[in-house]
């Protein structure tokens, strides 16, 4: 049998109170569309499971969901850190970390970029407002529909974001109050929002370990432009 689809693990939200896993469905359409076969992944512990995983599936996903803990960059959680995750902490720092080893492409979405960037040692705001009061911060947690953008990101000449787009400006949605405060040293920035927080960056080595702070699977529906990443991160998966 001849595999088409290269097969693409996403992780789950987790939710504690119900032992129930979950996710939009909007990733997966997304894949599937960008000729990808979407996988929806099991929360694991088991570091052994962990490592089949990476070498069975093609690609992953690091969707959206709670803030990091941390303790994975070396502080203490402030009063504004918000809802953690252990579970999806200790596994998708261990898939990040693992799949850039083997040069198994991997796509950060939200807080799939602030993972990317901690396991490879970079640091995250806790809070941006809290932590940026020299700045005049843009709103980035946005109270409109999902698939609206509401503010602008200027992308780095060159970088696989700016060539998916075809623009050096896009704009975008916005759902976080963390974000990347210093990348980790392999990876470089590749958007940056109209007040200078980081929006993008990608590994300087492999062929496609990406991770962008807005939600391109709550605007492609609106807008197809949006759709062009994932078939960026699918056709590198093949």
């Amino acid at each position: 049998m001849v595999k088409n689809r290269p097969i693409i693990g996403i992780t789950p939200w987790f939710d504690y109170n119900e032992n129930k896993m979950y996710i939009n469905r909007a990733y997966c359409e997304a894949i599937t569309l960008s000729g990808g076969m979407p996988v929806l992944l099991s929360i694991e512990e088991d570091e052994g499971l962990l490592s089949e995983m990476i070498d069975v599936f093609d690609g992953f996903l690091l969707s959206g969901g709670p803030d990091v803990d941390a303790v994975h960059w070396g502080e203490w959680n402030y009063k504004y850190n918000g809802e953690i995750s252990p579970y999806r902490d200790k596994m998708e720092l261990f898939i990040a970390r693992k799949a850039v080893g083997k040069d198994k492409p991997i796509f950060g979405i939200c807080r799939g970029i602030q993972v990317l960037n901690v396991a490879f040692g970079g640091t995250l705001y806790q809070d941006i407002y809290s932590q940026n009061n020299e700045k005049d911060l843009i709103k980035h947690s946005q109270n409109a529909p999902k698939w609206y953008p509401t503010h602008k990101v200027t992308l780095k000449e060159g970088s696989i974001v700016q060539k998916a787009h075809g623009a050096e400006v896009i704009s975008v949605n916005s759902f976080h109050h963390q974000a990347v405060r210093e990348p980790a040293s392999d990876f470089i920035i590749t958007a940056r929002s109209e007040d200078g927080i980081i929006e993008a960056i990608e590994h300087s080595n492999c062929k496609f370990a990406v991770g962008v702070q807005w939600h391109p699977e709550h605007m492609w529906k609106k807008d197809s432009s949006f759709l062009n990443l994932f078939r960026c991160f699918v056709r590198s998966c093949m």
